[in-house]
């Protein structure tokens, strides 16, 4: 229930004491209304109006000093949302035309004063207040729908800008509309991206999420529209841009100037958000037609805080340089490590290679790439062929925007590795040939192939194979062919022919015989039964 406090102003202690016991009495009955307060004059009532915050005031009108009519035009000034019921002995027009065109919500006559009247008057000021708050609040929720939508249709408008799909000329006449504070005659682009969206996803709801990602964006543009016109929206899940209007008489103070304006959009991020932000800054640029350029600018400037810890500005002038020089230097060390790998050694390999990232600067969407690309090939060369699909790998380093973050799951993932490889049981000798055979299958495979392959003599593998996997070379090849047929079936519907050529048997009739004897039935079958 709407509590309404109320403050009451005549010079009268007798009047004032009335008063006070119909709000007692109201108090009693648990009736809506509170005094929070007296004043005798005019002057003691704006100082008690001040300290207290009344939603309402009831005053007399003739007051030594300052009278009840120069008190409201005040009030007006100081709290213009507060209402003011009179309570006058003078019943003259004059009053009340006075007071009506100050905005006083009720007239009352003192003589005679009725607590019924009082407290009718109260209600309708309550009635009045609450609608009031009502309809402020319903604004105020239309307007922070309009904002949020205004950034749903920058991003959209954005996302065309960068892939050329809107003209400079189009770009200008929907961003006055999106924006209109912001002028792109002098800006930079501030790419503003979360240092760890994995946890920021995992401890707050997709609505949570929302709110929050809706209050960075508040945050961003009143720290940047401090020194001009800003335009900001979520353009990626874990990344906002900005664009921002920034005065500076040379490259090196534009430069400057936005260091300073990502530090303070970092800070205050991370003050009212708790969340930990890096940003990445573009050089100075002018005019939409140049929006694209300074977009990747920023990307590739935020690009480089993967070597820096969380919460790293880069601007244009503070980017990373790579060279072939050092990646050429890091390959090598993984690729001779790749090749001295074993099920037991997988631990005591991997270590060394971790200092190495430290050691050289390359490109990071270009190193994360590469190292997932090699614990594919680790995987395939540790672990049997039908545990070592590249699957399982993929998508395991995609979102490391950080080296330690690489690092740290490079170190888990061949932790995980030597633990399978071991819990295999298998010969290193033994992984080797069953790779060469998974790698193979669209050829003609033979034993002395996979003999040569792995450096032993073709009668010793035949008995690898009987002894590690219980079948002779023969049927695990055909074994692993019509696996693979099987897999290919369950992505597309092959004719017998194509499966046949796909899995390296050039005869359609003996691929349907193979097919059916470790299955059980024919290809087609197979594929409606499943």
């Amino acid at each position: 229930m709407r509590e309404v406090t109320c403050l009451i102003v005549d010079d009268e202690p007798p009047m004032v004491r009335r008063l006070e016991k119909y709000f007692e009495r109201w108090a009693e009955r648990q009736l809506p209304f509170r005094l929070v307060g007296y004043a005798y004059s005019g002057d003691e009532a704006l100082e008690k109006a001040a300290e207290l915050r009344p939603d309402l005031i009831l005053t007399d009108i003739v007051m030594p000093g300052m009278s009840g009519i120069e008190l409201i035009r005040e009030l007006r000034e100081r709290m213009p949302s507060v209402e003011v019921i009179i309570l006058s002995a003078y019943s003259d027009f004059a009053y009340a035309k006075q007071a009506i065109a100050i905005g006083v919500f009720e007239y009352l006559v003192k003589v005679p004063l009725r607590e019924e009247d009082v407290f009718t008057a109260l209600s309708k000021a309550r009635d009045n207040l609450i609608a009031r708050e009502e309809k402020e609040h319903r604004i105020q929720s239309l307007s922070g729908s309009v904002k949020e939508n205004s950034h749903r249709l920058r991003k959209h408008l954005l996302e065309e800008l960068v892939r050329g799909e809107v003209s400079v000329s189009v770009m200008e006449r929907r961003s006055m509309e999106l924006a209109p504070g912001f002028e792109p005659r002098q800006y930079g682009c501030f790419a503003i991206r979360f240092d760890n969206y994995d946890v920021f996803c995992s401890e707050f709801s997709p609505s949570d999420r929302n709110m929050l990602k809706y209050g960075m964006l508040n945050i961003i543009e009143e720290v940047l529209q401090g020194v001009g016109g800003c335009f900001a929206c979520e353009l990626q899940p874990s990344v906002m841009v900005a664009f921002a209007t920034i005065h500076a008489g040379s490259e090196q103070m534009f430069d400057n100037n936005c260091y300073e304006l990502g530090v303070n959009v970092r800070d205050a991020i991370k003050t009212y958000l708790r969340i930990s932000v890096s940003v990445g800054v573009s050089r100075m640029h002018s005019g939409w037609g140049q929006a694209a350029a300074a977009y990747e600018e920023a990307k590739e400037a935020l690009r480089d805080t993967f070597y820096a810890s969380f919460g790293t500005i880069v601007t244009f002038n503070r980017r990373l340089s790579y060279t072939e020089h050092d990646w050429r230097e890091l390959t090598e060390h993984f690729e001779r490590a790749l090749v001295r790998v074993s099920a037991k050694s997988t631990r005591e390999v991997l270590a060394p290679l971790l200092p190495h990232l430290h050691d050289h600067r390359v490109n990071p969407d270009r190193l994360v790439d590469y190292v997932e690309g090699w614990c594919v090939r680790l995987r395939q060369g540790l672990l049997p062929a039908e545990h070592a699909e590249s699957d399982a790998i993929r998508g395991t380093f995609a979102d490391c925007t950080h080296l330690h973050q690489l690092v740290e799951r490079l170190r888990l993932q061949g932790e995980r590795l030597g633990t399978l490889a071991e819990g295999s049981g298998l010969r290193p000798e033994m992984v080797k040939a069953m790779r060469y055979v998974e790698d193979h299958l669209k050829e003609s495979i033979s034993l002395s192939l996979v003999a040569e392959h792995i450096h032993l003599n073709p009668t010793y593998v035949s008995e690898l194979f009987k002894k590690e996997l219980g079948v002779n070379f023969t049927d695990y090849v055909s074994k692993r062919r019509i696996e693979r047929a099987i897999g290919l079936l369950r992505k597309n519907n092959y004719s017998n022919l194509e499966l046949a050529e796909a899995v390296g048997v050039h005869n359609e009739k003996y691929f349907c015989t193979l097919f059916k004897k470790i299955t059980g039935t024919s290809p087609q079958k197979f594929f409606a039964d499943s």
